[in-house]
């Protein structure tokens, strides 16, 4: 007799409806997890997570009616040559950045302190946590240490006589620009921008950046102090920057110990350009653009 034909019964066919109506549940939910993970993943983690960059204060207007520009030639009371001594100079120009920067930074409720300034000529022996032995100008952010080599303002003013006066004194307020960028902010969200970026993602980028908002504000700084220090001529500012590089790679060349801090990473066209920002604009706000723009 034959056997009766097997039957499914309406039990298990509901059974075998749900696990194929879950098992395409499952998949459309894996797929949107996979869009999600792409659109908002580690991938994107940096640029989610990066921190607003600081404001800077506001510019100093001295004279209302001069607001729409800087003051283009110096006063006639402007002192006309620079201190031959480059420690001289140095206090003096750190002294023109405390009394700018400090109004500068009064209009944002910030408060100006002035760096610890350690001079030395030609050699340091492990500064800001560096082992071995440096020359050239350094700003140690950890300590608020600022570094001038006199050995090296002095090879500017003797190598370069045309333009000592104004490399020199750029060199100073390159360096104390660090410092603002402290006082600021600036550094901190560098540090801990660069903290979360793989090399690959522009950690070279982003100290770049860095020189180059210091350029910024040193042109903040030269669209005011030039007023009543006559050698500060942006026209002479080329020539300036291609002195310091040269001296760089002269000092090296010489045997001195290597730079704490070289000045010619950025392109120098990239420099001039920013340092005509802060000059032109006399606003350091100016200089917050280059959070954004790639150079």
């Amino acid at each position: 007799m034959p056997e009766k034909a097997a039957t499914t019964s309406p039990r298990k066919g509901l059974l075998l409806r749900l696990l194929r109506g879950l098992s395409w549940l499952l998949i459309i939910v894996a797929l949107a997890g996979v869009a999600v993970y792409l659109a908002f993943g580690p991938a994107h983690m940096i640029d989610r997570l990066k921190p607003p960059p600081p404001a800077f204060p506001e510019k100093v207007i001295e004279d209302p009616a001069a607001a729409a520009k800087p003051a283009v030639s110096p006063s006639p009371a402007a002192m006309q040559q620079a201190p031959a001594d480059s420690q001289e100079l140095a206090t003096l120009m750190l002294d023109s950045i405390e009394d700018i920067w400090g109004e500068f930074l009064a209009r944002a409720d910030y408060a100006y302190k002035r760096p610890k300034v350690v001079s030395f000529r030609d050699r340091l022996e492990s500064p800001c946590q560096l082992k071995g032995t440096f020359s050239g100008p350094l700003y140690c952010s950890s300590t608020s240490h600022l570094y001038l080599d006199m050995g090296y303002l002095d090879d500017l003013q003797k190598h370069a006589p045309q333009v000592g006066d104004l490399a020199r004194s750029y060199v100073v307020a390159h360096a104390a620009a660090h410092h603002i960028q402290k006082l600021v902010g600036v550094v901190g969200w560098f540090r801990d921008l660069n903290a979360d970026l793989a090399p690959a993602q522009g950690r070279e980028s982003l100290r770049i950046t860095q020189e180059l908002v210091a350029d910024c504000l040193v042109g903040s700084w030269i669209s005011y102090a030039r007023r009543k220090y006559a050698w500060l001529e942006p026209e002479q500012l080329e020539a300036a920057l291609r002195a310091v590089r040269e001296r760089d790679a002269a000092r090296v060349g010489a045997g001195l110990p290597p730079m704490a801090d070289p000045l010619d990473l950025p392109d120098p066209a990239a420099r001039l350009r920013w340092l005509n920002v802060g000059i032109d604009s006399g606003d350091p706000r100016e200089c917050s653009k280059l959070f954004t723009v790639e150079e």
